[in-house]
């Protein structure tokens, strides 16, 4: 029943700015204020989570965090902090960055594909941050039960998910300024961006060993250097990972006195 009400929830989050755009013919600005809400309005309960499952669950990953070496949390004192900079810097880019381009758009006289209509943005925002406060509440029946595995990738889907609509933002607005078909642009973006949510709530593909395939062509890629072949790399890099995550899910039980006494 809990997946059940996850999947209804994030559908229907899912489906707010892409009904706004297009059914109740909401312009670009006011489809993207609503999607700037949703994405912070997202990692605000991502840290919410975080914040109960430490508590509830405290691990070592939240307190010392073994990053992958690509992570820049990894720097940070604790999970939620290095979680909280990193979102909430790039929101307010986000937000600096639609409010100059919604500005230099209007001057530049595509005002009604621009144009905000901020009652929209209200009835939008207030819906979107309903239906995530519904999941956040459910989500605490089982949050105590879950490994910090399932915080960490919650996590990095929140991140991944802000650099995609930062990223697309700037294209998209790029491509309305340069184009004379701005409506039909922003209702591919409209239609990527959707795609991407439903992509995030299906379960991630790990295989255990390397796919035969793969490892061919880039064996064949990489034939004249020396060192491990390709599945070989790989099985290193998954015992590698392994050990990082047993790491972070070590209990953490002087939590509160700032040593690990496990």
């Amino acid at each position: 029943m809990t997946r059940i009400i996850h999947l209804v929830t994030w559908l229907a989050v899912i489906a707010v700015p892409a009904a706004g755009w297009f059914v109740r013919d909401w312009s670009a600005g006011t489809t993207l204020v609503v999607y700037w809400f949703e994405t912070a309005a997202v990692c605000l309960f991502i840290a919410a989570r975080i914040l109960v499952h430490q508590h509830w669950n405290p691990r070592r990953g939240h307190f010392r965090y073994a990053a992958p070496s690509t992570d820049r949390r990894n720097s940070y004192p604790s999970f939620v902090k290095g979680f909280v900079i990193t979102t909430t810097a790039f929101c307010v880019a986000h937000g600096a960055v639609l409010g100059a381009m919604v500005l230099v758009l209007n001057r530049a006289g595509t005002r009604p594909i621009v144009d905000i209509d901020w009652h929209s943005v209200g009835s939008g925002c207030l819906s979107v941050l309903i239906l995530l406060a519904i999941d956040f509440v459910v989500d605490l029946f089982s949050l105590r039960q879950r490994s910090f595995l399932d915080i960490e990738q919650l996590a990095n889907r929140g991140t991944s998910r802000i650099v995609l609509v930062h990223l697309v933002l700037l294209v998209g607005f790029l491509g309305i300024a340069l184009t004379g078909a701005p409506t039909a642009l922003f209702g591919a973006f409209v239609v990527l961006k959707t795609l991407f949510a439903l992509s995030s709530a299906l379960p991630q593909w790990e295989p255990v060993a390397a796919p035969e395939r793969l490892s061919r062509v880039m064996n064949r890629l990489a034939r004249r250097r020396p060192g491990l072949s390709f599945a070989e790399q790989w099985d290193r890099d998954r015992a590698e990972e392994a050990q990082r995550r047993d790491r972070n899910e070590q209990p953490w039980v002087g939590a509160r006195s700032g040593t690990n006494l496990a």
